[in-house]
């Protein structure tokens, strides 16, 4: 069987520990840091914020996705350091927050992004009071990956990421639950979930998106037949 490969548009939900940035004098917005990018990993050398650069801009309006995909290209092209940047919001607090995400970027380049965006109308929220905490991601993000088994995929650019298909989409708690309940019960439980999908050619394709430094493709077996199983008692 030769291995599919899906190349499109799709939407990633996870949850991230955020704190303000504050270390950057002469930045005047609202800009969160991830403090902790994947959660659920907890090995000897575990990421933390220097190892995943990712930074949040919280835009002042909700700005379609279009709107800010242009934006994003567009200062990619203006800018003399490369970025890569994805529309997303942050549920912190109860309240939604619109922001853009920035990878590959260092803290002090934040005030020319927000000076390069504001060149193509989008406008970020002033700093005003201290926001930190775990918070619901959601990136609408280019996913690239090739299915090795049925219903398995490796993410193509992050060796580290394997997506598991589901038959269908969770609610974010029950999914959560689900992941916590699976933790408990097996032994080797160090990998961070996710929960996703991406649009195809007959509609949307579910997925839980395992992060793992120490990728095994049979881990990743195990993992799969333990969500399906629990998936199928719903």
């Amino acid at each position: 069987m030769e291995n599919r490969i899906i190349q499109t548009i799709g939407t990633l939900a996870k949850e991230e520990t955020f704190a303000q940035v504050e270390h950057v004098s002469d930045l005047k917005n609202q800009v969160l840091e991830s403090v902790r990018p994947f959660p659920g990993y907890h090995g000897s050398n575990p990421p933390g914020q220097k190892d995943a650069e990712s930074y949040f801009m919280i835009t002042k309006l909700r700005y379609n996705d279009e709107k800010l995909i242009r934006a994003i290209m567009q200062t990619r092209r203006d800018l003399s350091f490369s970025y890569n940047g994805a529309p997303g919001t942050i549920h912190l607090g109860q309240k939604d927050y619109n922001v853009i995400r920035l990878k590959g970027v260092k803290a002090i380049q934040l005030p020319k992004l927000v000076d390069a965006f504001e060149k193509y109308e989008i406008e970020f929220a002033k700093k005003e009071k201290h926001l930190e905490d775990t918070a619901l991601l959601r990136i609408r993000k280019f996913f690239s990956m090739e299915e090795t088994l049925e219903g398995i995929f490796r993410d193509k650019d992050r060796p580290d990421f394997g997506y598991i298909q589901i038959p269908f989409g969770l609610h974010w708690n029950t999914f959560k639950n689900m992941t916590e309940k699976l933790k408990f019960n097996i032994d080797d439980n160090n990998f961070d979930a996710a929960l996703g999908n991406v649009y195809c050619p007959n509609g949307l394709l579910d997925f839980v998106r395992i992060y793992d430094k120490n990728f095994k493709i049979g881990k990743l077996i195990f993992i799969k037949e333990k969500y399906l199983e629990y998936i199928s008692k719903l």
